[in-house]
């Protein structure tokens, strides 16, 4: 099965003053109002893409609201190959219910939580709430932490060390660092060799060819790669292309680097798939 792990959509008027406009401006290869379903679903036949988890995000200071409602009813138009995971703001004093909602009423089977954009501690008491509330209901966690552009950014909350305590407070529950949290990919690694359920997506990676090679290159040292996964965070960029950038590592080796073998990126491509963290969709979240 070949799953696209990160992948979002979105309609313009769900990102906000700020996250969008610094979104196109530092970031994106494609513009944001390019992230549409109908653009998503085109991106994902065009990569032969068998499912995709659509992640969504919700940061309360920013007034960044893709809301759970919105990816929810993506999923319902193609339930067999969509997998959705919702948000919630840990500064929302409705938090909690949120996640209730969005695992019991909406279907959704995992949250995207980001406490460098949310502005949040990932240690604090709101944000253990969160995860409580994710553990009780069977959700996976996908947290952003690493790198932002957004120039009000909280830096100091996006150390992936901070999320070994939440990996192993919380043993059973799949967590996902994106992007493999760079800049600091080492720490990603080192939280995932001692927490056997923490996997990493290399998600905005592929345009960094020298970069990707030194991530890849550690999480084998660490014999961690059963746990990497390939994700494309559309739409940003396509997932075409970042499968084309992947495979070069084999193709067309990095200088300084030995060539990676093709049947370790393929295995990553094509060999992780949704049961890997649990996320059939059609079976129901626990209660």
């Amino acid at each position: 099965m070949r799953v696209d792990w990160h992948s979002h959509t979105w309609l313009p008027g769900h990102l906000g003053p700020h996250w969008g406009p610094e979104l196109d401006a530092n970031v994106s290869a494609h513009p944001s109002a390019d992230g549409d379903w109908d653009a998503h679903e085109e991106a994902m036949r065009e990569a032969g893409i068998d499912a995709a988890v659509i992640l969504g995000l919700v940061a309360c200071e920013i007034d960044l609201d893709i809301p759970n409602e919105y990816i929810a009813g993506l999923v319902e138009r193609a339930p067999d190959r969509l997998v959705g995971f919702g948000s919630v703001d840990p500064s929302d004093p409705d938090a909690v219910d949120k996640v209730r909602y969005a695992a019991t009423d909406l279907g959704l089977k995992g949250l995207k939580l980001s406490p460098p954009y949310q502005g949040f501690h990932p240690h604090s008491d709101a944000a253990f709430a969160v995860y409580t509330a994710a553990a009780d209901h069977g959700l996976a966690l996908t947290f952003h932490q690493g790198g932002v552009f957004l120039r009000g950014g909280a830096l100091e909350y996006a150390q992936p060390m901070l999320l070994d305590r939440v990996a192993r407070t919380f043993r059973d529950t799949p967590i996902i660092i994106a992007h493999a949290g760079q800049p600091w990919a080492n720490e990603t690694t080192a939280v995932m060799f001692k927490n056997p359920n923490v996997y990493t997506d290399l998600s905005a990676r592929y345009g960094r060819p020298w970069q990707l090679a030194q991530i890849l290159r550690n999480l084998l040292d660490y014999g961690v790669q059963d746990r990497v996964l390939f994700g494309s965070d559309f739409p940003i960029y396509r997932p075409a292309d970042c499968l084309e950038q992947f495979r070069s590592l084999a193709a067309d080796p990095v200088p300084g680097f030995p060539p990676f073998a093709a049947e370790l990126i393929e295995s990553i491509i094509d060999d992780r798939p949704l049961s890997l963290l649990g996320l059939d969709p059609h079976e129901e979240n626990p209660q």
